[in-house]
């Protein structure tokens, strides 16, 4: 798990989301409001939005819900079904502590083998 990871706020807006995802290398951001998360926003939402000329909106316009706990396991099947990078990982109150990515699995898997 990844302790440091980005994400972005309700009022971030798309274009700023989208070069946050392009600077750290990611297709998703948590959003986060009083340390809580309020879901993810996704790069494919975004370009959805690119394409129709309607970027003017914030993250909070296009914010997906979070995922429920899941065992490691199932979070790691969700990634490799989904296409998902990334899964947040919260306190049961849904405060973040990291991010499961995708390179965290591979380099798991790697150190396994």
């Amino acid at each position: 798990m990844s302790g440091q990871f980005a994400f972005c706020f309700p009022n971030t807006s798309l274009a700023q989301a989208a070069r946050m995802m392009a600077q750290n290398r990611v297709t998703e951001l948590p959003v986060i409001v009083d340390q809580r998360s309020l879901g993810y926003v996704s790069y494919l939402d975004i370009l959805q939005r690119y394409v129709k000329a309607q970027l003017g909106g914030r993250a909070a316009d296009l914010v997906r819900t979070p995922l429920p706990e899941l065992p490691l396991s199932d979070a790691v099947r969700l990634l490799r079904e989904s296409g998902r990078q990334l899964i947040l990982v919260t306190t049961p109150a849904g405060m973040p502590v990291g991010a499961l990515t995708v390179r965290d699995v591979a380099r798991a898997m790697a150190v396994a083998a």
